[in-house]
């Protein structure tokens, strides 16, 4: 039942489950995996039988390049289902890796197959969690692609504060202890060290955002929403803006 929760979680946060619904995402086979940081869930070019949710800890998505390069395409945190696509595109076209201690569970595609068969609703909330991955990715690519490192980095973090924010990972200040390092962060955004920590202390000195201790708070979201121009309607939250 607990390895359940974050699932339901997320999924509520996104639509509305009945309780029928609920029951029934219970009745499905969820197998425990622990992983160290830079264990690899799936490789490029694997062929996964069963999709993995997100328990506790932080995943990435990688695309990984001839030349052995590596580019981060995503964060994944508890809830979510980062290879939820792997129902229908049976060959993993990047790799998913832990970047901190992670548990993630296993349920085979078989059954996730028997409850959206069963539910319309969960039929559509799946199909829009794949939409809102996508979504995602679109707001990464103008990221790294169109915004500048300040707004780029401004945008990411709020997208993060919402993210945790819906599957209750906020403190009771506000805060959110985010297990990302600043390298990570740069990954993600195509930035040096040097420069993602220069625009962190932008944002800091701005009194917009700011990570102390491992611990990201947002400062002012009026002000950092407006640097980043960050529109949170492409999570479809039902809860999308931060007080």
């Amino acid at each position: 039942m607990a390895f359940v929760e974050p699932l339901l979680t997320r999924l509520e946060s996104i639509g509305g489950l009945s309780d029928a619904d609920r029951r029934l995402v219970e009745t499905l086979p969820i197998t425990p995996k622990r992983l160290a940081p830079q264990d690899y869930l799936l490789h490029q070019g694997d062929r996964p039988s069963s999709s993995a949710v997100v328990l506790s800890g932080v995943l990435a998505r990688f695309q990984e390049l001839p030349d052995g390069d590596r580019q981060v395409v995503s964060f994944n945190l508890p809830g979510e289902i980062p290879d939820l696509h792997s129902l229908f595109i049976r060959r993993m076209d990047h790799s998913l890796v832990a970047i901190t201690e992670a548990v993630v569970g296993l349920m085979p595609h078989d059954d996730i197959q028997r409850v959206m068969e069963t539910s319309p609703t969960l039929m559509k909330l799946f199909w829009r969690e794949t939409l809102i991955d996508a979504a995602v990715f679109r707001q990464w690519i103008a990221n790294n692609g169109r915004r500048g490192a300040l707004s780029g980095t401004a945008h990411l973090l709020c997208e993060l504060m919402l993210r945790a924010r819906a599957i209750g990972a906020l403190r009771p200040d506000g805060g959110w202890p985010m297990p990302l390092t600043q390298q990570q962060l740069g990954d993600a955004l195509g930035l040096s060290l040097v420069h993602i920590n220069r625009t962190l202390k932008a944002l800091r000195e701005d009194n917009a955002a700011a990570i102390e201790r491992g611990v990201l708070r947002v400062l002012d979201w009026d002000k950092l929403s407006k640097i980043a121009g960050f529109d949170p309607a492409y999570l479809h939250l039902k809860q999308a803006a931060v007080a």
